[in-house]
């Protein structure tokens, strides 16, 4: 289908202490407050997008959606129509949103129970670029599927996601030329498995293992580089257990890519990744990436 989400834009999370939680973002991982209001903080990276992450106080931690940006108001008003035939929980029609940032669009919810927002015409940073050490925009978001098949139906129907890459473990879909922004997990739950944000080149994601390390948070896996896209990752526990990836060097694709499936991408015994300089993820991650479930009602945009 495609044409309709021109980018994974952002990721909206309730956090039981807010003050630390903004802390961690701002000092240790390089966010940037952008605006405050309704008790919710939204911080941003050094690319266009009028926010990246938004965090606000909740008697528990989880996911309340994920912000997508669509390509044009028509690609708006076209979801929400097939999302209403389709019987997918809604918020209403497409309207002009309040709040920081503006935006056309409305809210969704997926077979499983994950909260989105399709939006047009939010506000957009003039200071736009790479900047040294700081993220340049949210890379992807990983998703635990019970059911890996309805899920990633939805996405592709629905939203116009195209499958990149199929693992045993994953599915990697992309909206544009990146080579994913969300993935889809074969697992026993729904939950957030984790958030990655990308660095603007690969000296910045060793800087930032360095600041993390210095702020308490150990790197849980890394670095290395992943086989589907091809990126460098470096994997840490944020703020309430939160599951986060440092990311660079993504992989470009277009349609001429041939998707590659599980039985083309195995790893040697005791490698799970090119580079093999360091043991698999910690039993610490592997906990946090099961930990943030959605919250009921988070697609209500209003």
């Amino acid at each position: 289908m495609g044409n309709i989400v021109r980018s994974v834009q952002a990721v909206d999370i309730a956090v039981t202490d807010l003050p630390a939680a903004r802390r961690f973002f701002e000092d240790a991982w390089h966010l940037e407050m952008v605006a405050e209001a309704g008790g919710v903080v939204h911080l941003r990276a050094s690319g266009p997008h009028f926010s990246v992450l938004s965090l606000r106080q909740a008697d528990r931690s989880g996911l309340i959606r994920i912000r997508l940006e669509a390509q044009n108001p028509a690609a708006v008003d076209q979801t929400y129509a097939r999302a209403l035939a389709a019987g997918h929980a809604v918020d209403g029609p497409p309207r002009a949103l309040g709040g920081p940032g503006g935006g056309y669009g409305f809210g969704l919810v997926d077979p499983e129970g994950r909260n989105f927002s399709l939006v047009h015409g939010m506000a957009q940073h003039d200071d736009r670029g790479p900047v040294a050490d700081r993220p340049t925009k949210l890379a992807h978001v990983n998703l635990n599927a019970r059911d890996n098949d309805t899920a990633f139906g939805f996405l592709r129907e629905m939203l116009g996601f195209e499958l990149s890459d199929q693992t045993r473990m994953f599915r990697f879909l992309r909206c544009g030329p990146d080579h994913h922004s969300l993935v889809l997990g074969f697992s026993d739950n729904a939950h957030l498995n984790h958030i990655a944000f990308e660095m603007p080149d690969t000296e910045s994601l060793m800087r930032g293992i360095g600041r993390l390390r210095d702020h308490g948070h150990a790197v849980e896996w890394g670095p290395g580089r992943h086989g589907p896209g091809h990126n460098v990752f470096a994997y840490f526990c944020g703020p309430e257990e939160l599951p986060l990836e440092y990311t660079s060097e993504v992989a470009q694709i277009d349609d001429t890519y041939e998707i590659r499936r599980p039985e083309e991408w195995r790893w040697p015994p005791g490698r799970l990744d090119h580079w093999g300089l360091t043991p698999g993820p910690s039993e610490r991650v592997k906990r946090a990436q099961s930990f943030f479930p959605f919250i009921a009602g988070g697609h209500r945009l209003d």
